[in-house]
């Protein structure tokens, strides 16, 4: 289940005047190659923002000699657990979310466990924060969560997602746009030809078998990466990132357990490289974004995620 973001908040049209419409980022940019940093703000963010990379790479030089004193003295410190077991008064209904099929489906490639982690401690596998999004998902949060709220918040299959949009842009060729940026591909199957197939046979012929392609939405338990004696955030940043500014430190999560980091944990989690999340001595981590001078507020360009399905076909004569 490695995603990183949850679903973004409703991204909005341009402004009536025409000017471009952004969103506010929290950019953990401290812990960024200063490379990373120009490229980021050049590519991403809106011009009034790329007009301002001379104080930000000042802010970053800044931040630097702070930071390597703190990566010096944590070194080696970096852990994410040991996780604690899930308490008896939601074992019942992490039990029920455990047992929906899609979550079965999801999890097959590693042996997992339910477990309570601290926030703070895990393994930050992302460096940006939508901070609209983040402060839209506080505002819907108890203002106190209990345990059962949280098993909700951070396990429930249940998400609302935004309307997918489909256009055919030519034959055998098909794309889906969202602002959600967590929208994907899902894979496809083969299954035999139902009658009900033939009303959607638009290229006519004699159908003999159906390939049924999937697009949609990563599974939205929060889930963690155990390998190295680390704990490695994967899917649920935001909702952390808001759970953490209620005041909650400790959450139940999905831990994935990789005991063979090499073959088992990804190559990369939200495009951090495996060597850096598992290989530093002190990566970054979640409470790192609670540290006002790690951090910038940047306004980025709004933006739609786009899958292309497109279905190659080759046709040839071959002996037997």
């Amino acid at each position: 289940m490695p995603g990183g973001d949850d679903a973004a908040a409703p991204e909005g049209a341009a402004g009536a005047d025409g000017a471009e419409a952004t969103f506010r980022q929290q950019y953990l940019f401290a812990f960024a190659p200063q490379a990373e940093l120009v490229q980021h703000v050049r590519t991403q963010a809106a011009p009034a923002e790329v007009a301002r990379l001379p104080e930000l790479l000042e802010a970053w030089n800044a931040a630097q000699s702070r930071l390597q004193s703190l990566l010096r003295r944590e070194a080696g410190q970096v852990g994410g657990g040991p996780a604690v077991p899930i308490p008896a008064e939601i074992e019942e209904q992490v039990a029920g979310y455990a047992a929906d099929p899609m979550f079965q489906r999801t999890i097959w490639k590693l042996p997992v466990r339910f477990g309570m982690v601290e926030i703070d401690r895990l393994v930050a596998a992302q460096r940006h924060v939508h901070l609209d999004y983040a402060d839209a998902l506080a505002a819907a949060y108890p203002a106190k969560p209990t345990l059962a709220d949280l098993a909700a918040i951070c396990l429930s299959p249940d998400r609302s997602a935004q309307p997918v949009q489909h256009l055919e842009i030519a034959p055998n060729a098909h794309i889906f746009s969202s602002p959600n940026p967590d929208l994907r591909f899902l894979g496809s199957y083969v299954r035999p030809l139902e009658p009900g197939d033939l009303e959607h046979a638009h290229g006519g012929g004699v159908p003999a078998a159906v390939l049924i392609s999937f697009v949609g939405f990563s599974w939205s338990a929060v889930s963690v990466f155990e390998a190295g004696g680390r704990l490695v955030l994967a899917n649920g940043f935001h909702r952390l990132f808001a759970l953490r500014r209620l005041g909650v430190r400790q959450v139940p999560a999905v831990i994935q357990i990789a005991r063979n980091p090499a073959l088992e944990f990804p190559p990369s989690v939200a495009q951090l490289p495996r060597e850096y999340l598992l290989g530093a001595p002190r990566p970054a981590l979640m409470r790192d974004f609670a540290e006002p001078a790690y951090s910038v507020e940047l306004r980025i360009r709004r933006r739609l995620k786009m899958v292309l399905v497109n279905m190659s076909l080759g046709q040839h004569e071959v002996p037997y």
